[in-house]
């Protein structure tokens, strides 16, 4: 099924009448539906796992007549339609039916009036039970709060009016709401699809993990575990790091993906080195390392660890990782990713965050964050609308609108909003000098977009971290570790 012209094609289409007629008859597989939107008409979408693939006219032409009741034999199919279905069967995403078979309405076309909108990373509170001293939502004083449940099923009713094919379901501490299994089932109801859940773990139990399979969710589940002996200290709350060891180990034994995130400073630094070979054990899918973002409440910490310390640290890390294997993904403080022997599809899905840096050789034209407003959006416990979550705290924070008073449809497709986040590459590199010099420019491209911003005030302020990291030799020296090693 290529991708291409979407203009719908002229024959018309044979149905069977009611007493059943011969031919030959498909409906879409119980996973895959079909979704429209103003820029791809018609995208033929796999609600439980997220894959999706923009039709061509031809593609468009099969997929519509996959509903039980039109006669795909010849005349009216001629031999790429013939073509495109067999594809279709192959790949699971069409079966051969009996005439008449009934499709599922939710699985026919649906056109929403905005642009594609791929995941909704969702805050459904502020709230947490733990003190984590870096938070930058921060939920020990539950900032963002927490919207009724009722609030919250108009939020359902908005992303399914703007056809969101899945969410992220975050906090805070998302299980804190008593009402979270029933917003679960209400988005699996719509077949809006569960991509991530956040959580610290603590009320994650077995029978949760047996639930989700029940209501056909597989998300990956995103846990914090801040180094062996150290947690707590990062999590502000004695006595859990246990827990949270357990359930990352009960969750990946049950089949679900996880990714887990350790936060480096200094009273972290030595629980984390003795980390690799407990996740490499508890089969983690993906390890993200970093020190925590300057935002929040992190901004001041007096444990805060200097970029060449950070770097030995990984450095550690590294030769660890290699030497058992490369048993997980892997990324290491913005200064190295790697992935498991014939892992194929490494990628940054766990976070579902953008790279800081682009590719080197970018045209000048191409945008500062690709990422702002492409196909992910964010939205607050207090149900602000937000472009990316690092510009938490800054002057975007609060002058974006808010999914309370106007329809995320209409937010997703605001010309312009959408032109305040059309900086390009070029536009940064002449507003710094020291862009403009650098030779480093074409590999970091001005660094992240937000935290430029939120370091400088200036829409066109280059990433501070970026331009430390990209001038060192510390991606080289770890890219070259990983070579010989």
């Amino acid at each position: 099924m290529k991708t291409g012209d979407m203009r719908a094609e002229g024959p018309v289409k044979r149905h069977a009448d009611a007493a059943g007629a011969s031919g030959r008859f498909a409906v879409l597989a119980p996973d895959w539906q079909l979704r429209g939107y103003s820029d791809r008409p018609v995208v033929l979408v796999n609600w439980r796992t997220g894959r999706t693939i923009p039709l061509s006219s031809t593609g468009a032409y099969v997929a519509r007549s996959c509903d039980g009741a039109t006669d795909i034999s010849p005349p009216l199919f001629l031999s790429r339609h013939v073509a495109t279905l067999a594809q279709m069967v192959e790949q699971g995403m069409a079966v051969e039916c009996a005439a008449g078979t009934a499709l599922d309405p939710r699985q026919r076309l649906r056109t929403a009036p905005n642009r594609f909108l791929r995941l909704v990373n969702w805050g459904v509170t502020g709230r947490c039970n733990l003190r984590c001293r870096h938070c930058y939502m921060e939920a020990p004083v539950a900032r963002y709060g927490e919207l009724p449940t009722e609030t919250l099923f108009g939020l359902i009713d908005q992303f399914e009016r703007a056809n969101v094919l899945r969410v992220h379901l975050t906090g805070g501490e998302a299980l804190l709401r008593r009402d979270f299994w029933t917003i679960a089932e209400e988005l699996l109801r719509r077949r809006i699809g569960i991509h991530q859940i956040s959580t610290n773990g603590l009320l994650l139990d077995d029978r949760s993990l047996v639930r989700l399979r029940e209501l056909g969710a597989e998300p990956i589940f995103h846990f914090s575990f801040d180094g062996v002996g150290t947690h707590d200290s990062m999590r502000g709350v004695d006595g859990v790091e246990a827990a949270a060891l357990d359930v990352i180990r009960r969750t990946a034994a049950a089949g679900f993906r996880v990714a887990v995130t350790s936060c480096l400073d200094r009273e972290t630094r030595a629980g984390i080195l003795r980390t690799p070979e407990v996740l490499a054990d508890a089969g983690v899918h993906t390890w993200h390392l970093d020190a925590p973002l300057p935002m929040g409440l992190w901004p001041g910490s007096d444990t805060e660890l200097p970029l060449d310390e950070q770097v030995a640290v990984c450095e550690t890390i590294l030769r660890r990782w290699l030497a058992l294997g490369r048993p997980f993904r892997v990324t290491l403080c913005r200064l190295y990713s790697g992935s498991p022997p014939g892992d194929d599809e490494w990628a940054a899905t766990s976070r579902g965050d953008a790279a800081d840096e682009a590719p080197p050789g970018f045209a000048p034209d191409d945008p500062h964050c690709g990422d702002l407003m492409n196909d992910v959006a964010y939205v607050l416990p207090d149900g602000r609308f937000m472009p990316c979550l690092r510009f938490i705290g800054t002057p975007v924070h609060e002058e974006m609108p808010s999914l309370l008073d106007v329809d995320l449809s209409e937010v997703w497709d605001d010309e312009e909003l959408r032109a305040r986040f059309s900086v390009t590459k070029a536009q940064v590199r002449e507003r710094n000098s020291e862009c403009a010099a650098c030779p480093e420019f074409g590999v970091c491209g001005g660094g992240c977009w937000a935290l430029g911003y939120a370091a400088t005030g200036d829409p066109l302020g280059r990433d501070p971290l970026a331009c430390v990291v990209n001038k060192s030799p510390y991606k080289k020296r770890l890219a070259e570790i990983a070579a010989v090693l």
